[in-house]
């Protein structure tokens, strides 16, 4: 199975059934391998993020600033409104949707998560860590 197929199960895997959430992306962050990454977005379900997006949110984390403009993830506007040390939580500030966002940076890769309502940010943040730490253990 190639490395892309393996990104996109991924991806299927970790937003399961949808019930808590809605999207999700799997970006690369290893700057030793921006040169040589083929695809800035590694895989992504349920959200459409646009590769301009993918870009300006990588280095926006990266270049620890994600928190001081807005997010962009598919046409919808996100504010970061929590920071901790590797990870960042948002609240989506369209108004044809409610629900917020969830980044998690671990070494290898920013795993972006969306959720709506009825799903709270207290149901999606620990159900993405915990996403996240299964992903972290299959690289």
């Amino acid at each position: 199975m190639s490395v892309a197929k393996n990104w996109e199960k991924t991806a299927a895997l970790l937003i399961g059934q949808g019930r808590v959430l809605t999207g999700v992306a799997i970006l690369p962050v290893m700057p030793e391998e921006k040169a040589q990454r083929k695809s800035i977005i590694y895989a992504q379900k349920g959200v459409s993020l646009r590769t301009n997006e993918a870009t300006t949110l990588v280095e926006a984390v990266m270049d620890g600033r994600v928190h001081k403009d807005y997010v962009y993830v598919g046409g919808h506007q996100y504010l970061i409104t929590t920071v901790r040390e590797s990870s960042f939580y948002g609240r989506c500030m369209s108004t044809a949707t409610a629900g917020g966002i969830v980044l998690i940076k671990t070494d290898k890769v920013l795993l972006l998560t969306t959720y709506s309502e009825p799903v709270t940010a207290a149901e999606a943040i620990p159900f993405a860590h915990r996403k996240a730490e299964i992903l972290t253990q299959g690289s």
